[in-house]
C-alpha cells in the first residue's frame, strides 16, 4: 500500500491522464489509413473540455513528454494510442500528430 504522502501524487497523475483521454480516444478512433492529423490547440481543448496548461502554449517539450523542469519522461496520452507529435507551431497554435508505424 502506498504511503499516505504519495497518495495525492498518484491521484494527481491518474487525473492528469484522464484529462487527456478524450484526445487519445479521438486519435485512436481515426481511420487506420489516416497517418497524420493537424489540429488547432482550440480543437484539442474542445475535445478535452478544458484548457491546455500554459506550458503547452510556451514549451515544445510539453508536447513530447520531456520537460526542462522534470527529469521524468512520461508518455503522453496520444502516445499510448500510437501517435506522436510530428509538427508543432506554437505561434499559430497548431499541432500535427503522426501515427507510429
Amino acid at each position: 500500500m502506498p504511503a499516505l504522502a504519495s497518495v495525492p501524487a498518484l491521484w494527481s497523475r491518474a487525473r492528469l491522464m484522464a484529462k487527456y483521454d478524450p484526445l487519445r480516444d479521438h486519435l485512436a478512433g481515426l481511420p487506420r489509413g489516416q497517418r497524420r492529423v493537424t489540429m488547432a490547440f482550440s480543437k484539442v481543448e474542445e475535445l478535452l473540455g478544458d484548457r491546455l496548461p500554459p506550458s503547452a502554449y510556451t514549451y515544445e517539450d510539453w508536447w513530447g513528454g520531456s520537460t526542462r523542469w522534470s527529469k521524468v519522461i512520461r508518455p503522453r496520452a496520444w502516445e499510448t494510442a500510437g501517435w506522436v507529435v510530428d509538427g508543432l507551431d506554437l505561434r499559430t497554435k497548431l499541432v500535427t500528430f503522426r501515427r507510429q508505424e
